[in-house]
């Protein structure tokens, strides 16, 4: 064998030595990675070849261990990529027919808006022309029973207003003292709420008596102010 041949025999098994070497550190970090416990002397070995320290090893195994966790994640997302592809589908379509559906809507709610601004406009005109029918009315008599009863009216709401809210007092205090009452060990404390309670009832009741006549004049007064408004209205 010639020189030259013999040169690059000799490279090529330090090149093979080397690839080698280097192929047990990695072996050695994945095992490590894998949570198996390599014999010390055989790291020993390893790392004398491979010229590396422990700090390195440590890192190298960290390293491999962030990389396959990347790896997974990256991994994870070629399954799924043909689930995506139909949910985009599914999500194009249910978008264009919510679009389709709202232009529906929309066609069919314009006309019920504009007609229901019709309606207010007619509204608020029949409103302000019903004011100026009532303030120019010149039967003088007419305007003056139109005031007297608006008068009575308030009047006899505001009565009526009083009466449903002391009744609704009256009917408050019986029943807490009725429940206090019942709750109360002393029969003389017992005895005082009971009697609280009966005064409150009786003169519930004849608020009671008293409210349905209110509310019948009321009405009637409220019939009575239609009837002259109408009058009023009369062109």
């Amino acid at each position: 064998m010639n020189l030259t041949s013999l040169l690059e025999t000799i490279t090529n098994r330090q090149r093979q030595r080397r690839i080698t070497k280097w192929s047990d550190y990695r072996r050695l970090v994945a095992s490590i990675c894998d949570g198996k416990e390599p014999d010390a002397d055989k790291i020993a070995t390893v790392l004398a070849d491979n010229e590396r320290t422990l700090d390195e090893l440590r890192h190298d195994a960290e390293l491999l261990a962030r990389r396959r966790r990347l790896r997974d994640e990256y991994d994870a997302i070629a399954p799924l990529e043909s689930e995506a592809t139909k949910l985009a589908k599914q999500i194009d379509a249910a978008e264009q027919t919510l679009e389709a559906l709202t232009a529906k809507h929309e066609s069919e709610m314009s006309p019920l808006y504009i007609r229901r601004t019709e309606i207010n406009t007619i509204r608020k005109r029949a409103s302000q022309a019903r004011m100026e029918l009532r303030n120019t009315c010149e039967d003088r008599e007419l305007v003056v029973e139109y005031d007297s009863v608006v008068e009575e009216l308030s009047a006899a709401d505001h009565a009526r207003a009083s009466l449903a809210e002391e009744m609704d007092k009256r009917e408050s205090w019986a029943r807490q003292d009725r429940e206090k009452g019942k709750a109360t060990p002393f029969k003389n404390e017992a005895n005082r709420y009971k009697e609280q309670a009966e005064a409150h009832e009786a003169i519930l009741a004849d608020l009671r008596a008293k409210y349905e006549p209110a509310e019948y004049t009321v009405n009637a007064l409220q019939e009575r102010l239609s009837e002259i408004e109408d009058r009023l209205l009369d062109p």
